[in-house]
């Protein structure tokens, strides 16, 4: 580098040599001698004087072509990748006070480095971290490259784009906030970046800004405070979760009650003697109850009555399933009762709520006692929608034909 330097040095002096003006003829005061040694002196003196301009201007150019040297957007920033933490000291010495603490891709400024230290700040954190335990420049770069998404923004609505590193330069259009970049290197002033499109460009650094991917550090009361936070969540959770555990409790208690008094109340309301003729669970008779409702609440009676025994039929074939359940939560099967292969938000209050007429347990419990009023049908539809051409035996209840 410094062979340039006097290279650039020297050919700048001789190009402003060059164009020194032309010491003149004639030479005022003094005899011939007097007038060769005052020219001599001038044209030495004008030289020097050259000489010294051309210097600075040579140094002048290379300091600004170092500053436009393109450098990571990582530039003075570090790192922690230490699977743990990093304790931050308040002092460069391992017995000094703990700062705070750089956790797992945790990123800082770099302040100062000196005999193994680094003082970095990250956050509201500020203290010194072993030198060898951070990454720096375009190690963090390629650290957060693996690990994260480093991006752009605009400060403000958009940001102007120009084709290179310089206002001079043509301007290519404009990065708004609605767009993603990805920060490719820092020149000068400017940030280069790659757009959405593919396109790459150069704005003025302090019209973006950089989201590096990485959280900042804590000091010794952020992380206490933090600590509090999450047993103050956990406790929170716990005691939510009790109480809806109770509520459910409460809850599944209340229906199972209602159930049970509906189906007393049915039993003893009925003028037959409940015997059911095939093993089912207060579950299974209460689903049963409800899809009753579900399709034939408006129904009469004997409506009602052959849609349990279409259930209870299908229950008894084996192409069915082999349980009341089973059969109602069968996909594709009663509309609306099933979403997405679980039990609708609707058939679920129905469930709550239960039957809304006593009729609907009444021809549960008859049917399964043995009164049936279809035969062996196991399906029924809309009677006005039905292609009667297409069946050989059914029959017709209220709005519903069995078959």
């Amino acid at each position: 580098m410094k062979s340039k330097s006097r290279v650039a040095v020297m050919a700048g002096t001789m190009m402003v040599i060059a164009m020194m003006p032309v010491m003149p003829n004639y030479i005022a005061a003094g005899t011939t001698h007097e007038a060769y040694a005052a020219a001599q002196t001038y044209n030495e003196e004008r030289t020097a004087s050259y000489e010294e301009k051309a210097v600075d201007i040579v140094a002048y150019a290379q300091g600004k072509q170092e500053t436009l040297k393109e450098e990571s957007i990582f530039k003075g920033k570090a790192v922690a990748t230490d699977t743990d933490y990093l304790a931050v000291m308040q002092e460069p010495d391992d017995d000094s006070e703990v700062a705070g603490k750089l956790f797992e891709y945790n990123i800082a400024d770099v302040i100062e480095q000196d005999n193994g230290w680094t003082k970095i700040t990250s956050g509201n954190l500020t203290g010194y971290v072993p030198t060898d335990a951070l990454c720096f420049d375009d190690e963090a770069e390629s650290v957060a490259r693996l690990e994260t998404e480093v991006s752009a923004a605009p400060v403000g609505s958009e940001a102007v784009v120009y084709a290179s590193y310089d206002t001079d330069a043509a301007v290519t259009g404009t990065f708004t906030a609605d767009e993603s970049a990805v920060p490719v290197s820092r020149i000068g002033e400017y940030v280069k970046i790659l757009k959405s499109d593919e396109s790459t460009g150069y704005v003025l650094a302090d019209a973006v800004t950089i989201d590096y991917g990485f959280e900042c550090g804590m000091t010794v009361e952020e992380e206490e405070a933090r600590k509090a936070a999450e047993e103050a969540a956990r406790q929170a959770a716990e005691e939510a979760a009790r109480k809806a555990a109770e509520e459910e409790a409460a809850r599944k208690a209340a229906e199972e009650a209602l159930r049970q008094q509906i189906i007393a109340r049915t039993i003893a309301g009925t003028d037959f003697t409940y015997n059911p003729t095939m093993a089912v669970s207060d579950d299974d008779l209460w689903v049963l109850a409800c899809i009753i409702d579900w399709e034939a609440g408006w129904e009469p009676y004997e409506g009602k009555l052959a849609v349990a025994n279409v259930i209870l039929n299908r229950v008894r074939s084996a192409r069915y399933p082999d349980t009341v359940s089973d059969v109602v939560y069968a996909r594709g099967q009663f509309g609306g009762v099933m979403s997405g292969g679980s039990i609708s938000a609707r058939f679920e209050q129905r469930l709550a709520a239960g039957p809304r007429t006593d009729e609907c347990m009444e021809a549960a419990l008859e049917a399964l006692s043995g009164k049936n009023n279809i035969g062996d049908f196991t399906a029924f539809n809309g009677s006005d929608v039905i292609n009667y051409a297409a069946l050989s035996d059914y029959a017709i209840i209220g709005g519903h034909c069995f078959y």
